[in-house]
């Protein structure tokens, strides 16, 4: 699909979702995938029918809820959140040009757009990074580009830029000529690479500033092979590291991109993640945690899914103190 007409209808199915209130279609889960092995999993509900595209009340589209059924005001006790920080950490080993393609052509510029529609967002952050974490600083620099220029004058992206739609596209382009990791399998850590981000002493040196108290954390780990951490760590570990930095799981929505299964898929080969899916289900329990399948392709839909549950994790947002 053209890249315009993509934006458009997941823009207007952004919109529908975010300004609907009251009563919603009959929810279904966004459960765990059917016989075919569908991509998608995780909490949140959805309309019946229709694709991510909204046609027929689907993911963004008319007749969508929440986990509980509509869209209404926030939940007791909360505040909803304003502000929305986003980390992006990307396997930028060879095997992943066609991936890396995609989000600098397709779906890195539409999640832009579709994360300004949401009611009630004032702005959002967004930071990239490689998957190895040493070092874990976020990246103002494309692999042939020697400075993005984010308008920001912070190496991360702010929705306020007149050109973020340019400016995910120039980051989305990799790079990793800093990176001190081997190469043998140790900069497959996207979500270390996150988590590493977060702690000092990369978040009080290169990326001091970009964590905000009053924000909710997205963070999206892309890979076609697996985490591999080193030294190990068990998917908890890492879970834990990442909800650290912003004291409480629900203030936190964690999607991992990789494969289900070995597959020759639309991207081409792609690994069996078990570790990245696990990790992803340690957020499942708070409605927090996704995974999409590499191997089903269409990383635009992946995002799409994700954003559902950014706008219920929004509504039920309550900062926590320092």
């Amino acid at each position: 699909m053209e890249l315009r007409a993509w934006c458009a209808a997941l823009c207007a199915g952004t919109m529908g979702l975010a300004g609907c209130g009251g009563d919603s279609g009959s929810g279904q889960d966004i459960g765990s995938p059917g016989a075919s092995g569908g991509g998608f999993t995780g909490g949140g509900a959805s309309g019946q029918g229709g694709d991510a595209f909204g046609r027929g009340g689907g993911i963004l589209g008319a007749g969508v809820g929440g986990a509980n059924g509509g869209i209404g005001s926030h939940g007791e006790g909360s505040t909803g959140c304003e502000h929305i920080d986003v980390v992006f950490a990307v396997d930028n080993s060879r095997s992943m040009h066609e991936e890396k393609e995609s989000l600098r052509e397709i779906v890195f510029p539409a999640f832009a757009r579709a994360l300004l529609d949401i009611e009630g967002l004032t702005d959002f952050r967004a930071a990239v990074l490689d998957a190895c974490p040493l070092p874990a600083n976020f990246h103002a620099r494309g692999a042939s580009t020697e400075d993005c220029s984010f308008q920001s004058g912070e190496p991360w992206m702010d929705s306020s830029s007149t050109n973020i739609t340019g400016e995910f596209g120039c980051a989305a382009d990799i790079y990793s000529g800093d990176a001190q990791c081997s190469g043998e399998d140790d900069d497959e850590q996207p979500v270390s690479a996150i988590a590493a981000s977060l702690e000092a002493p990369f978040s009080t040196g290169d990326n001091a500033g970009f964590l905000r108290q009053d924000a909710l954390l997205v963070v999206v780990a892309i890979t076609d092979e697996d985490e591999q951490p080193v030294p190990s760590q068990p998917p908890q570990a890492l879970h834990d590291r990442i909800v650290a930095a912003k004291g409480d799981a629900k203030n936190v929505v964690f999607l991992g991109i990789g494969g289900r299964s070995a597959c020759e898929g639309a991207y081409g080969s792609a690994e069996q993640a078990d570790t990245l899916q696990a990790i992803a289900d340690t957020f499942t329990a708070d409605e927090r945690g996704f995974f999409w399948d590499l191997c089903e392709g269409r990383l635009e839909d992946g995002l799409t899914n994700a954003l559902t549950a950014i706008r219920d994790a929004c509504m039920e947002f309550v900062p926590v103190p320092n």
